[in-house]
């Protein structure tokens, strides 16, 4: 083992941590985690409606964050604890990928309708 073995698994919980907490931003607290949701020059303050924003990228974060978070759960089970099937590993890299495609073509459709980006 090198000192960087499952560097991967850590980098994918905690952006499915990240990623869940956006969306508890959205459901709870309603506000919008720029960071997450936002390119760096948009002013919250444009935002047409607040609420319908946040009502409709719940989901997007919901996924990704459930998506990439079991993903680095498994990355590190199987670097610390025991080895996974390959397929396994596979399936959960080729989720991960489709929920960040998915994640990013919603927001940027939600982007347009409540900022016009």
């Amino acid at each position: 083992m090198s000192g960087l073995d499952g560097i991967f698994g850590i980098f994918g919980v905690g952006c499915g941590i990240y990623c869940l907490y956006g969306y508890y931003m959205l459901k709870v607290r309603g506000e919008i985690l720029q960071s997450l949701f936002l390119p760096k020059d948009a002013d919250l303050n444009r935002c047409k409606d607040l609420k319908g924003y946040c009502n409709e990228a719940q989901m997007p974060a919901l996924v990704l964050g459930i998506i990439v978070l079991i993903y680095g759960a498994v990355d590190l089970y199987n670097t610390y604890i025991h080895g996974v099937t390959v397929l396994l590993l596979a399936a959960t890299i080729i989720s991960v990928f489709a929920a960040l495609v998915f994640f990013c073509l919603r927001v940027k459709k939600i982007n347009k309708k409540y900022f016009d980006i």
